[in-house]
């Protein structure tokens, strides 16, 4: 039992010192293995909730107060991501030679918050912990009011989002977080010398646990429309890299890690929230895009990696 939990701890160490190369490889998984994906879907809420918890556990929270006290410079941040950009890039997509639909979920996509994952990510890259959780967490309580009039305005789209559904769903998800986070940080960081880096692994066990049933469906559509589905991907990627360019361009002044935090923000955006909302009409590409934009989400920490560490040796 001892040499288990000795390579248990090893193998955790390092899965947080290589993060990076072992979240692509989750989405394998989930296509190779699609009877998986499909019996692991009922895991995704208790997975973000874990995700949450974790990014929590490692937050500097006298960090994260100090956001809190001084809110407008990530409240800019957010207004940049999901309002700005949408409005400069619609445009732009629906004069390019592609697929209506695949222009659609491009911009709605700009209309939405960071990913819940995207706090445990940023820690995994060297980013500000506190400011990505705020972008996260504020992110996705302002969507309700930033996104409806947008898609109305940009896309004629009619978003019925209940608020006070909404509202409440992510308080559940913050208190669940809130209590994985003590649980963790009793039963690991303050037990556990080195205990960060273990938390970090677990968080890489749960960012690749997480991959596996959102990856439900795609091999169909990649066996039978392949050309089709890769080409969503690569629209997929070329939008993220644009995003986070456009973000982290405008807010550079204030620092390379608050820069590379708001840009990364921009360019991990949360698609799936829009599946309970979006009406019955809406054009079918959208799934399809659900499905292909989760390639960019965990291959382009293993690209940006470097690229941080470089920028953030300069700034």
């Amino acid at each position: 039992m001892i040499a288990l939990l000795a390579l248990l701890d090893r193998c955790l160490l390092m899965l947080s010192r290589r993060a990076t190369l072992f979240l692509p490889w989750s989405l394998a998984l989930g296509l190779v293995f699609p009877d998986l994906a499909a019996a692991m879907k009922p895991l995704v809420t208790p997975l973000v909730i874990a995700l949450l918890g974790l990014a929590m556990t490692r937050t500097d929270w006298p960090a994260f107060v100090a956001v809190l006290r001084r809110p407008w410079l990530p409240l800019a941040m957010l207004a940049v991501g999901m309002v700005l950009v949408p409005i400069l890039i619609t445009p732009v997509l629906w004069h390019l030679p592609i697929a209506p639909g695949l222009a659609l979920s491009l911009s709605l996509m700009a209309c939405l918050p960071p990913l819940t994952s995207m706090p445990a990510v940023a820690g995994l890259l060297g980013l500000d912990r506190a400011l990505a959780l705020f972008l996260m967490l504020a992110g996705t309580a302002l969507m309700p009011l930033t996104a409806p009039p947008l898609a109305l305005l940009l896309f004629g789209l009619d978003l019925k989002i209940g608020v006070l559904a909404f509202v409440l769903r992510l308080a559940g998800l913050v208190l669940g977080g809130a209590i994985f986070a003590v649980v963790v940080r009793k039963a690991v960081l303050e037990r556990t010398p080195h205990a960060a880096q273990r938390v970090d692994g677990i968080a890489v066990v749960v960012l690749m646990l997480f991959a596996i049933p959102i990856m439900d469906g795609v091999l169909p559509r990649l066996l039978n429309e392949p050309w089709r589905t890769g080409s969503f991907v690569l629209w997929g990627f070329i939008a993220t890299v644009v995003y986070i360019a456009i973000a982290t361009l405008l807010f550079w002044p204030l620092g390379a890690q608050r820069a590379c935090t708001a840009g990364y923000g921009a360019g991990s955006r949360n698609a799936a929230l829009m599946l309970a909302v979006l009406p019955a009409t809406v054009d079918p590409d959208y799934f399809l895009f659900i499905a292909a934009i989760q390639f960019p989400i965990y291959v382009m920490p293993t690209l940006l990696q470097p690229v941080y560490r470089h920028l953030q040796a300069r700034g």
